[in-house]
């Protein structure tokens, strides 16, 4: 764990705290044009094909070449259908409720005599271990951990390409029902592929006015769905998992969206994972999470290739301006936590019987009860 105070020189993640897994994506570099590596593969697979046609290759080469082309094709479709759902959530709908929202930020009186800043950054491994027992059956009452259910308000930057996978296959819905702002991803996964009419599907997904959000707020369900039930995944389809409430919200409303979110939320997670300066996704968010969520409420997730500083700095930022009515403006609060995002250790899965895919991806999910557990552990140190 490091820990940094007040105006301390906030400095990267030491390289020793990084996973095998994570080490290897930190090398990773990032090609900016989306469309060269499809353009290189598909370059590549056509002439492999052409070859292999010219000197008389059998069936078997042909049709794998014809399958990578079908592949390569729908992965070039659902980019684009992103690229257009992304262009319809943000068009401007109703300048009027985007002008509110800003006013509403503009309203709340700035603290005066704020606590110090104080930011700790763990592994994800480093996290205590979860002291509670575990429920097979997930009811109204009771969740994963045999407490309450809770509600989970999940933040994620929408230019993360992991932020999808999180979502829906982190476990957290084992938890408690999960809220969050959804993403032209969302859109295209969920709804988009059964019409070429993505215009028509975006419209009338989109939350777009007070009347419309009003009416996904009484939708709200909180009901679990049994195990095995169409559209779970991982860990949730073994265990049963509580709903997912989506609100796919254009630019003129998701702001007021979230407002009333954390009104209904018990806690935050935050992923920040691929954060940069240029690819921020969460700056509003984050002056909202330190003025509406305390400390011990929150945990924000991040990864190998989230710039950590400009991240820090941001909360910091945050800090410094945050509004009379927080619940962190108080004579004594807890820390800001990061945790490192880690994949589990590839050996202990490797080691499980039964599938290695499927075991990796249970080991990941018992890792993320840690932070469940560990939120827990900090609300009930203040109570």
């Amino acid at each position: 764990m490091k820990v940094f105070y007040g105006d301390d020189v906030i400095t990267p993640v030491e390289q020793q705290l990084l996973t095998e897994a994570n080490a290897e994506a930190e090398n990773v570099k990032t090609i900016k044009n989306k469309y060269v590596v499809l353009i290189l593969f598909g370059g590549v697979i056509l002439i492999i094909a052409i070859f292999e046609y010219i000197t008389g290759a059998g069936i078997g080469v042909l049709s794998f070449c014809g399958l990578c082309f079908t592949v390569l094709i729908l992965v070039f479709i659902q980019t684009s259908l992103k690229e257009k759902a992304a262009q319809l959530m943000s068009a401007s709908v109703n300048a009027v409720n985007t002008t509110k929202s800003k006013e509403l930020i503009t309203q709340e009186l700035q603290a005066t005599n704020i606590p110090q800043f104080k930011l700790e950054v763990y592994e994800q491994n480093e996290l205590p271990d979860t002291t509670y027992t575990y429920n097979e059956n997930l009811t109204e009452e009771k969740n994963i951990f045999s407490i309450s259910p809770l509600k989970i308000f999940y933040f994620f930057n929408f230019f993360s390409e992991q932020s999808w996978e999180k979502k829906t296959a982190a476990g957290w819905q084992r938890h408690g029902p999960v809220f969050h702002l959804g993403s032209p991803e969302d859109i295209v996964i969920g709804k988009a592929w059964k019409s070429s009419d993505v215009k028509r599907i975006v419209n009338n997904l989109l939350i777009t006015s007070p009347e419309k959000l009003s009416e996904a707020i009484e939708n709200i369900t909180y009901k679990p769905l049994p195990p095995k039930t169409k559209g779970l995944l991982t860990e949730n389809y073994i265990s049963g998992a509580y709903p997912t409430n989506l609100f796919l919200c254009a630019d003129a409303i998701w702001q007021e969206c979230v407002e009333l979110l954390f009104h209904k939320t018990d806690f935050s997670i935050i992923e920040a994972g691929d954060y940069t300066t240029e690819r921020g996704g969460l700056q509003w968010e984050i002056h909202q999470i330190i003025n509406h969520v305390a400390t011990e409420n929150f945990v924000v997730l991040i990864n190998s290739q989230t710039d950590l500083v400009s991240l820090a700095e941001s909360f910091r930022n945050a800090w410094k301006h945050m509004s009379a009515s927080s619940p962190n403006n108080r004579n004594y609060v807890n820390p800001i936590r990061f945790v490192f995002y880690q994949t589990p250790d590839r050996h202990i899965a490797e080691n499980k019987r039964g599938n290695f895919l499927l075991e990796a991806v249970r080991q990941q999910t018992l890792s993320n009860d840690r932070i469940i557990s560990f939120i827990l552990q900090s609300q009930n140190a203040v109570k």
